[in-house]
């Protein structure tokens, strides 16, 4: 009797799980590279030039100590390359806190940007959940996989793109 009713309820899961219309979205993916994102960190590069542009510098330098390092320490005295690996190391130090320090302020922009663009992104959605007909829309992180043609995320993209 037990195996005639648990036959029975995964019968009736398994035959109203194929009634359900189900889809997965990635709504970071969608947001970060939609229009207005691009915008976004196109004036996040320009308003923080200086920084990018000290990072850059930093990073050819270190190239630059690296190769001298490595070709010339045969020629060069024990103090000399004392002195070089010294200054690479101070370099290095500063490459990384400049690193960090951007690295940083760019996780920020980004959660800002997502939790003011959150509203829009889930009125979009719900829209595009409402046309469609889905029962249960997943995030496709969530999802080990998924058939594209469940994918709602290129939709979504195409509606902040619209806007």
């Amino acid at each position: 009797m037990r195996w005639l009713l648990l036959t029975a309820g995964v019968l009736f899961s398994v035959m109203s799980m194929a009634q359900t219309n189900v889809a997965v979205v990635d709504m970071e993916r969608a947001l970060f590279l939609s229009n207005a994102a691009q915008a976004s960190i196109a004036q996040f590069e320009k308003d923080n030039t200086a920084d990018i542009e000290k990072l850059k510098t930093l990073e050819q330098s270190l190239r630059d100590l690296r190769e001298k390092i490595e070709k010339e320490t045969d020629i060069m005295s024990e103090d000399e390359v004392r002195r070089l690996r010294s200054r690479f190391e101070e370099q290095s130090a500063e490459f990384q806190f400049f690193a960090r320090k951007l690295q940083q302020m760019e996780q920020q922009w980004k959660r800002d940007f997502f939790q003011t663009q959150l509203p829009n992104i889930e009125r979009l959605l719900k829209a595009i959940i409402e046309e469609g007909g889905y029962d249960v829309v997943l995030q496709s992180g969530a999802v080990i996989y998924s058939s594209p043609s469940i994918d709602l995320t290129r939709t979504l993209l195409e509606r902040l793109n619209a806007k």
